[in-house]
């Protein structure tokens, strides 16, 4: 009997210990700088103005590496000499200092710069409304690597070697571009795109992709998981056609020499002259070839 009321008082010490040693950790885990905030002073929950610009020049610039999650990329040309990155809007936030708001991150290495929003490590900044515009010039006509999160990416009139565009859960515009090489990789969005010309790899997960060719001289390599494929070319495109949906149809305008069909979702054979190829693989989307 007394074993048992030892063990009892033994129990009940424990249960103490543990109480009071979870409120000492709470009281100075709320008394830090980082982390003050009454839950009941509504004062505290307000939104911070953000409005960041900063420059670099293109002497010796190779690439351009931009990294964002949740803040909208658009990417422009500009007349100007030199780089523009304009990060602003607004950061809602319990916590008033400036640790807790988003933050643009620039390094120039070598012949590399690394754009970046840096998001704050705290568990209450709740909420933001921020973009990031970034000026090109014309003249820059070497890489642009774009690698995002949970959010759109916009480019336009700009004239590239490479252009390499990574997203996750975010919608694709690509307008009056050129580029030799491009490379998308998307996960969870659509992708459009228009007067473009070049060659083009593209691997989607979930998402239709559009294409429209201002002059269609190039290569196109497009596979998808689940989502629509419209390729859109001149009257006059000339090319190789290979299409394989498992779940889906395949329509194409042009006149087409048939090497092998089956069904209405194989299809390959030539438009004219063969030198360009169209390479198209779905596993459940229809397949459009259109001509204007």
């Amino acid at each position: 009997m007394k074993n048992n009321v030892n063990i009892r008082k033994i129990v009940i010490w424990l249960f103490v210990i543990a109480v009071a040693s979870l409120t000492i950790a709470t009281i100075a885990f709320f008394s830090t700088e980082n982390y003050m905030v009454s839950f009941r002073d509504k004062n505290n929950f307000e939104g911070n103005s953000i409005d960041e610009v900063t420059t670099f020049g293109i002497d010796q610039l190779k690439e351009i590496y931009i990294h964002s999650v949740s803040s909208d990329v658009s990417v422009f040309s500009t007349d100007e000499e030199n780089i523009k990155i304009h990060f602003y809007g607004r950061s809602a936030t319990a916590l008033k200092s400036e640790k807790a708001l988003p933050k643009l991150i620039t390094n120039l290495e070598g012949s590399k710069l690394k754009i970046e929003i840096e998001y704050p490590k705290t568990l209450f900044s709740w909420a933001a409304d921020v973009l990031l515009d970034i000026y090109i010039p014309r003249d820059y006509r070497e890489s642009i690597i774009i690698d995002t999160a949970s959010a759109d990416v916009d480019i336009s009139n700009l004239d590239l070697n490479n252009f390499l565009c990574k997203t996750a859960s975010g919608d694709l515009r690509i307008e009056s571009l050129g580029s030799n090489n491009l490379t998308l990789n998307t996960a969870s969005g659509d992708v459009d795109i228009v007067d473009f010309s070049g060659n083009l790899k593209a691997d989607l997960v979930s998402g239709d992709i559009d294409v429209g060719y201002r002059v269609f001289d190039n290569n196109v390599d497009i596979k998808t998981i689940s989502g629509k494929v419209k390729i859109d070319l001149s009257q006059n495109a000339e090319f190789y056609l290979k299409t394989n949906t498992v779940s889906g149809e395949v329509v194409a305008k042009f006149p087409i020499t048939i090497i092998s069909f089956n069904k209405m979702n194989q299809l390959e054979g030539t438009v004219g002259i063969g030198d360009n190829r169209i390479i198209i693989d779905t596993v459940s989307g229809d397949i459009y070839i259109n001509k204007f």
